[in-house]
């Protein structure tokens, strides 16, 4: 018995740092979140405050820190269909020499 205790609690000290970081690597990049918030600030634009947003988008613009990958290619989507220009996404390598990006 005592093997076993010994055998379980060994596999969980070395399984929980790979099972934490494999939940780290789910949610996405900070430049991920930080493009789908970009993303629902100008879905979010769209929508006057007395006018309200659907409560799916709601649901789905709330996703941007757990799910920022999912929800990044739902949001373009929607801006494309109502032809709507892309913010910036600062993830993409500029050209050398590029001036777009500078401050």
């Amino acid at each position: 018995m005592k093997i076993v205790s010994f055998c379980l609690l060994t596999g969980l000290a070395f399984g929980l740092p790979f099972a934490a970081s494999a939940q780290q690597n789910v949610a996405g990049s900070p430049g991920d979140v930080k493009y789908c918030n970009a993303l629902a600030k100008s879905y979010q634009s769209m929508w006057s405050m007395q006018e309200g947003m659907p409560v799916a988008d709601v649901v789905a613009l709330s996703k941007c820190d757990s799910e920022p990958k999912q929800t990044i290619a739902l949001l373009e989507k929607k801006l494309a269909d109502k032809k709507i220009d892309l913010p910036h996404d600062d993830r993409i390598a500029q050209p050398a020499g590029s001036t777009s990006n500078t401050q």
